[in-house]
């Protein structure tokens, strides 16, 4: 498969220019278009402009998350980029991968053939970049607060991967850790791992005691009404997806100090996140060419 594939990465933060160099070095070749400082890699194509051959590739990578609203995020001074002249110009076969897929990418990629993977949606990404997501979550707070998060008390609200990840590493450090879950079998192992397990309809009671509080659900848990119950010297982290998980208007008239932390990977751990995107990339191309192993392993994987 190694000789196969051939890349092309449009736009993107850091992970996605680590990304290419992973790759570069493991042996695929790569078109690169959308930075002004990316690495002169061996195997690495650099365009200024959207040369057709940019799209000479059968293998798209576009940004986690792509942009919105079909534009493509380019973060230095490069033209803009819209999803439509990519697709109307891409060779058929051509397998795309992006991240966070809006009504305006499913109206527009769904007119045309092509192999579309929401990386987003992948368990394997999400396990594996629950850890880098988590242990920035964990810097965060040591940034914002002037106590340590041990014998610290915690409260996470949600117990999906990224709330699992985050009480074992709490627990590590010696902070007390709540975690709230709705789900009797998500209480008993909340139960099981040392944890104190809080359901929703007891959130309430516990939260005049938290000196942190990290949020994972994107749903506002957190409305006037909760805030209000809290110490002013708790620090909110707010770790979920639009809209996040808490009424920020509220706390600033309440003044609680609550921050939204989206991307934390690739602000905290850009190589980590990176290799994260490598695997669950090398994970979905595997699956889309049924691919039997004979091709030689990946650096990468």
């Amino acid at each position: 498969m190694k000789q196969e594939l051939k890349f092309t990465f449009l736009g993107g933060d850091d992970r996605q220019k680590l990304a290419v160099s992973i790759l570069a070095q493991d042996g695929f070749p790569i078109n690169v278009y959308g930075w002004n400082d990316i690495p002169h890699e061996k195997n690495v194509r650099i365009f200024k402009t959207l040369d057709p051959e940019l799209l000479d590739c059968n293998v798209l990578m576009l940004p986690v998350p792509y942009g919105k609203a079909g534009k493509i995020h380019i973060p230095d001074s490069y033209p803009e980029v819209a999803l439509l002249s990519l697709l109307q110009n891409l060779k058929p076969g051509t397998v795309i991968i992006f991240g966070k897929e809006d009504k305006a990418f499913s109206e527009i990629a769904g007119s045309y053939p092509f192999s579309c993977y929401d990386i987003l949606k992948e368990e394997s990404f999400s396990v594996r970049n629950a850890i880098p997501t988590a242990e920035g979550a964990i810097q965060r707070a040591m940034e914002q607060t002037d106590i340590t998060l041990h014998q610290a008390n915690v409260l996470i609200l949600g117990y999906g991967r990224i709330g699992k990840v985050l009480s074992r590493m709490l627990l590590g450090i010696g902070s007390h850790v709540a975690v709230e879950a709705r789900s009797s079998g998500d209480i008993a192992w909340i139960e099981e791992s040392g944890c104190q397990a809080v359901s929703l309809d007891r959130l309430d009671d516990i939260l005049g005691t938290q000196d942190i509080i990290f949020n994972t659900v994107p749903a506002i848990l957190l409305d006037r009404s909760r805030l209000g119950k809290l110490s002013p010297e708790c620090r909110i982290i707010d770790l979920a997806s639009h809209p996040g998980g808490v009424d920020f208007e509220a706390a600033e008239d309440l003044g609680i100090h609550a921050t939204q932390n989206p991307g934390l990977p690739g602000l905290v751990a850009p190589r980590s996140a990176a290799r994260v995107i490598c695997q669950s990339t090398m994970d979905i191309l595997e699956r889309h060419f049924q691919y039997d192993g004979t091709g030689g392993e990946s650096n990468c994987c």
